[in-house]
């Protein structure tokens, strides 16, 4: 039996203790129900997001990178030990001048949505013989997450 209807059938006598509050009208469990299901497609609605970034930096695909930020994203952080903040268009040139890096690898720390707004941590070995740790604070806009801001911390290079 489907779980939405597993739900609408349980009632106070029969809902397990702190499993759900049986006693709210079915639409509200449907909602709430449907609302956990998508909350479970996020992660990877945001990996999709962050795939883009880290291809388009592979590949020097300025567009594809573009099209992982937000209008107006800014990029902050370390580099060469030195305080930077850049504005996505100043950005995307320094990406353009370095050109593609072929050798990136990258990896996905952690995702933690929160609503229309999330966090994620991105490890990168070998952008261009660097390493680095990106955190980014992403925002769903017509049901799309784009990264709104990203700080990055440049370690040794490898």
């Amino acid at each position: 039996m489907p779980l939405n209807a597993a739900i609408r059938g349980m009632n106070a006598r029969t809902c397990p203790p702190g499993l759900l509050d049986c006693s709210r009208h079915s639409e509200e469990a449907d909602m709430t129900l449907n609302d956990e299901i998508e909350s479970f497609a996020v992660p990877g609605a945001i990996a999709e997001t962050l795939q883009r970034y880290i291809d388009g930096a592979r590949t020097g695909d300025i567009a594809l990178l573009r099209s992982a930020f937000a209008e107006g994203a800014r990029v902050s952080g370390s580099y060469g030990g030195k305080p930077v903040t850049w504005s996505l268009g100043e950005f995307c040139d320094a990406v353009t001048r370095g050109g593609p890096a072929p050798g990136l690898q990258a990896r996905v720390v952690s995702i933690e949505p929160a609503g229309g707004a999330a966090m994620a941590r991105l490890e990168a070995l070998d952008w261009r013989g660097t390493r680095y740790t990106d955190f980014f604070v992403m925002v769903r806009r017509d049901g799309d997450w784009r990264i709104d801001s990203k700080v990055f911390h440049a370690h040794a290079r490898a």
